[in-house]
């Protein structure tokens, strides 16, 4: 089975060659981390991760760049990070307070909204993370690739290690964790796997999905319905929380990496080759002219989409 992992564009095969790496024993002097660099079109290059903040939109991706908007994506300032390595999620549980993860087991941390981050943790064996949650203040959860899974019970000072998939489920990548308004958490994983947790955490269940390909990303919808993104123009949706889906297949075949609810109870959601997806009851698809790979996306404070991918940030359909 080839292992793949979510990313945008010309960075899938860096991020093969960034995987290897992480898995390499660390030396017994790791070289401090370099902060990333100041660039003059910071949120131009290469974003995946996108998230609000209030009525602030952050943005996180390739060099350690974060960038912050405060007028619904029609400008950007970059933020002073701690390291320059691929920063890959992005998760506020309030305005103020968020967490960034990223390859090299980075995890940042916020309290200011944005404006300022510091260095939290490295997490042992420099694993790569692929997705950040918390709960709230004090409980948050960071997985990854080849089944890394940590979770911390005090705001991210220490981070303990998460058992989540069993025999050769264990070693599947985890792509993205998500919690639904009931408290429960599910995890999008390589090779069409879903995981539930119905007790914050502490046990998890691998869900029969009935596909094969990987899911990169999930969200519950404004209806209620759990919703699953992947390859191959997948969308998997459940009523029941998981224990069966109902599967349809956009016509572009293009793979669907990320979502988020809009206003009117059903979902945006962005993928590959530059492919924009409505779903309310019925999916609606379209092809952006530019046909770039999006890693994420989401609804402005004035209620414009705005997506993020391999030519960074902006507004769609040349909103201003």
């Amino acid at each position: 089975m080839k292992r793949s992992i979510k990313h945008v564009g010309a960075l899938v095969s860096a991020l093969a060659v960034a995987v290897a790496s992480a898995c390499v024993p660390a030396m017994a002097a790791d070289p401090a981390p370099v902060p990333a660099m100041k660039a003059r079109l910071a949120a131009k290059v290469p974003l995946t991760g996108l998230v609000r903040a209030g009525d602030a939109l952050i943005a996180v991706g390739d060099y350690g760049t974060v960038v912050r908007s405060t007028d619904s994506g029609r400008t950007w300032i970059q933020a002073d990070v701690p390291v320059s390595t691929l920063l890959t999620e992005a998760h506020f549980v309030d305005a103020q307070h968020g967490w960034v993860v990223g390859h090299g087991g980075v995890i940042l941390t916020t309290t200011d909204g944005g404006v300022r981050w510091t260095l939290q943790q490295e997490l042992a064996d420099k694993p790569v993370l692929l997705s950040v949650h918390f709960t709230s203040l004090d409980k948050g959860f960071a997985v990854g690739a080849y089944g890394t899974a940590w979770r911390t019970t005090d705001g991210g000072r220490k981070w303990s290690p998460m058992k989540v998939g069993e025999g050769a489920d264990a070693d599947m990548h985890l792509n993205h964790l998500f919690a639904t308004r009931s408290g429960a958490l599910f995890i999008a994983a390589e090779g069409g796997l879903a995981f539930r947790s119905t007790d914050g955490g502490d046990t998890w269940v691998s869900l029969p999905t009935g596909v094969s390909g990987s899911l990169w990303s999930g969200l519950e919808s404004g209806a209620g319905e759990i919703v699953l993104l992947g390859m191959s123009g997948r969308v998997l949706r459940s009523r029941d929380g998981g224990d069966s889906w109902q599967v349809t297949e956009d016509e572009s075949a293009q793979s669907i990496t990320a979502g988020v609810v809009d206003g009117d109870g059903g979902f945006i959601a962005v993928g590959s080759g530059g492919v924009v997806l409505k779903v309310h009851g019925r999916l609606q698809s379209e092809i952006r002219p530019d046909r770039q790979n999006l890693a994420a996306v989401q609804i402005a404070p004035d209620g414009a989409v705005v997506v993020a991918g391999q030519l960074g940030v902006e507004r769609m359909n040349g909103e201003r």
